[in-house]
């Protein structure tokens, strides 16, 4: 087990476990967190599920309060990290926020966390490719997309008349001629003279027609040089005074294009950088464990940023500077497909595989519709069905924390914005986790049991053993929301057994080492079990 120890005056619980009070009463200060075998958070020795809201400000406090949450991760206020936290812990909830030697020790402070998604991929060049002067850049479209070998790509040159960028080359390179591939985009200007210098020299002056496609020029003489530098001398005039160019393009005698130079894919963050970070925050506070949330792009199926050689040597270096590992998807509000909700309990399964047996992990959930990714007019809702079944794909599979990503953004921008029964489902959810939090955090069942549905349709199921009792979690993952009838068969189960249906009201009884139960589209079922 891990220990955070906070050197505090002791403090004593009476009563029930600090999660059977949770549900009626504010959190109480933490003197320990600890990182217990079951790979859960223990505050003050007991069992915690954090139920967390991200990056709000404080006056979401109370909308945190409506659904339930008990911590607050990442400061989304204008408060100061100490002030924050002090508001937090008035209201009887917990904090992660970026390190801050000035918030420590601090009564309701849960952890640190990371700056959000290090491995967020972004694109970067070998190519260097300068501005000329006056050249306003687009850091939307980089220069270097200039040679990125993909033609229907662009690169804004404002203002288009008399805009020159230079290509310096790594070693000199001989080609006998250039290419040139214009976009021609309405209301715009586009470059009609322009003229190629190597080293100093002109070596061609075309005049480019206004059209799509490569213009293709051969030199007077073969040119060789290790810089190249391209200017718009006249253009077709259009509405806008600035234009965009696709590609550029110098063939040797072989007929390679020397200038190409695709961009790769890298994390905005090294692992040496986080490494760096988690070192500096163990070393001040070792009594809080630091968290980290990245990108969906350690999942097998997302291999347009990394491939699998890449995320095996990137993720494993990554999950070695943080005490607990999370990420984020989001299947409607981002993708705008419901039908890849099962991505949830994926990328817990695959992180959870990362980041080992011992250390937590958690995953963001959305609860809403308003992604600046998908147009509004098209946009699905995100539906309380749909939320609740992304949490127990995620508990089931091993998470021991859940996240609540509640932003949107169109068609205005709110750090919380569920609404009415998404609220109340909310609500009712993180309270029936709460109260769970202590079965759904215990050792995994010693128990063989199986789980089966009809038609052969998706499940699976968490297996625990807490207090003399056998706990089942488990759900139909059908992404086509049809009812199917699980059997379950249980090592030792006797007929005539009662199995208790958790929150539901009702019973089963068992048959012989077996009992059946219905299960609609994307439903879970908790039950309990005498062992």
């Amino acid at each position: 087990m891990s220990k955070f120890l906070v050197p505090t005056a002791s403090f004593v619980l009476a009563g029930l476990s600090v999660l059977s009070a949770i549900a009626a009463a504010p959190l109480p200060p933490i003197q320990q967190v600890e990182i217990g075998k079951n790979a859960e958070f223990r505050v003050n020795g007991q069992p915690f599920l954090p139920l967390m809201l991200w990056l709000q400000s404080e006056a979401r406090i109370p909308d945190g309060l409506a659904i339930g949450a008990n911590t607050f991760t990442g400061n989304g206020g204008k408060l100061g990290n100490r002030e924050y936290l002090k508001a937090l812990a008035d209201n009887g909830l917990y904090g992660i926020v970026d390190f801050d030697p000035e918030a420590g020790g601090q009564s309701h402070l849960l952890g640190w966390i990371h700056g959000d998604e290090p491995d967020l991929a972004k694109q970067v060049s070998d190519a260097e490719v300068l501005p000329g002067a006056g050249l306003r850049l687009n850091s939307s479209t980089p220069l270097f997309r200039i040679v990125d070998g993909v033609a229907h790509s662009w690169t804004v040159l404002d203002p288009l008349q008399d805009a020159e960028v230079t290509v310096k080359l790594a070693k000199p390179v001989t080609v006998k001629s250039l290419g040139v591939w214009l976009t021609v985009s309405a209301g715009l200007a586009v470059a009609k003279d322009v003229s190629f210098t190597a080293e100093g020299q002109g070596i061609l002056n075309a005049t480019l027609k206004n059209e799509k496609g490569e213009q293709h020029f051969d030199l007077e003489k073969p040119a060789t040089f290790s810089s190249l530098t391209f200017r718009v001398r006249s253009t077709y005039p259009g509405e806008q005074v600035w234009g965009s160019l696709g590609e550029l393009a110098g063939y040797d005698e072989a007929g390679d294009n020397v200038l190409l130079s695709p961009p790769r894919w890298v994390p905005r963050s090294a692992p040496e950088e986080v490494s760096a970070e988690y070192r500096k925050i163990k070393q001040a506070d070792p009594t809080r464990p630091v968290l980290v949330t990245f990108t969906a792009h350690f999942m097998k199926e997302f291999t347009d940023k990394y491939d699998q050689a890449t995320q095996e040597k990137l993720y494993p270096e990554f999950m070695n500077s943080c005490d607990v590992a999370g990420y984020d998807i989001y299947p409607i509000f981002g993708w705008n497909k419901p039908e890849w909700l099962y991505r949830v309990a994926d990328g817990v399964s695959e992180l959870r595989a990362l980041a080992g047996p011992k250390r937590p992990v958690y995953a963001w959930i959305e609860t809403n519709k308003g992604s600046q990714w998908v147009a509004p007019d098209r946009q699905l809702d995100v539906t309380p069905k749909d939320t609740r079944a992304e949490v127990w794909m995620a508990l089931i599979r091993g998470a021991t924390a859940i996240g609540y990503f509640t932003h949107r953004w169109k068609p205005d921008y709110k750090q919380f914005a569920p609404e009415g029964e998404m609220v109340a489902a909310l609500k009712r959810l993180n309270d029936q986790l709460t109260r769970l939090a202590p079965a759904l955090l215990a050792a995994p069942a010693a128990t063989r049991i199986e789980m089966k549905l009809s038609d052969d349709l998706p499940c699976h199921f968490k297996a625990t053993s807490h207090e003399g009792a056998l706990w089942i979690f488990a759900q139909n993952m059908d992404m086509q929301k049809r009812t199917g009838t699980a059997t379950f068969r249980v090592d030792g189960l006797k007929a005539g057994a009662k199995i208790e249906e958790v929150d539901e009201g009702r019973s089963l009884t068992a048959g012989d080492a077996v009992f059946t139960d219905q299960f609609e589209g994307l439903a879970e079922h908790v039950y309990r079990l005498a062992e």
